[in-house]
């Protein structure tokens, strides 16, 4: 009877040390997978802005409109990963929750929202020299809004100091250039948050 129950109890245990390591082989997996769109340009946020959508974790709030954020290293991000495969594809799926950016219309302004991934023009984007923009108005643009980063919410209260700043549709232009340009880039792999640089005096 005991022999059995040992025997038992080391199944269940090689079951559950599989199991785990599935999970981390899955979790590096869907890693590999996924991208930032951060900002090539680091404006007034030396850790970089990246595309974001706004709240934090079970807070996420997927009917709002996008925004830019300080990149987020070393801690939850699952709202900042992009599909690279569907970019390629034209769409800026984000696969967490199945959905794809879309301009809410084609003129300047137009904020940037998450919906059904349908293909349409308003979702079909083109990569190209840095830039994202609608394949249907390549003359529009997503810009980085050129007011000064604000702290967020959760930037005001806690150490990490995060950062964002607004999102939109704009005519690609050389003077909104620095505001313009996007690189596709993996999650660095950190131990730990980023914290704020320090100003030289």
């Amino acid at each position: 009877m005991i022999r059995r129950i040992c025997r038992c109890a080391v199944v269940i245990c090689l079951a559950v040390i599989a199991a785990l390591a599935y999970s981390t082989q899955q979790a590096q997996a869907m890693e590999k997978d996924v991208v930032f769109i951060k900002a090539f340009y680091p404006l007034d946020e030396p850790r970089f802005h990246c595309i974001d959508i706004p709240g934090h974790r079970d807070r996420v709030r997927t009917s709002a409109a996008l925004s830019v954020h300080t990149c987020k290293e070393g801690i939850w991000n699952l709202d900042e990963h992009f599909d690279p495969a569907a970019v390629k594809k034209g769409m800026l799926r984000m696969p967490e929750y199945g959905l794809c950016v879309a301009a809410a219309s084609a003129a300047d302004g137009a904020k940037l929202m998450l919906k059904k991934c349908d293909g349409t023009a308003l979702q079909d984007w083109r990569f190209e020299n840095y830039r994202l923009s609608l394949k249907a108005h390549p003359e529009k643009c997503i810009t980085i809004g050129p007011e000064p980063s604000r702290l967020t919410r959760g930037g005001r209260r806690l150490p990490s100091r995060h950062m964002a700043r607004s999102l939109a549709l704009g005519a690609c232009s050389e003077d909104a250039l620095e505001r313009q340009l996007w690189r596709l880039e993996k999650p660095m792999k950190r131990t730990g948050s980023i914290m704020p640089f320090r100003k030289s005096e």
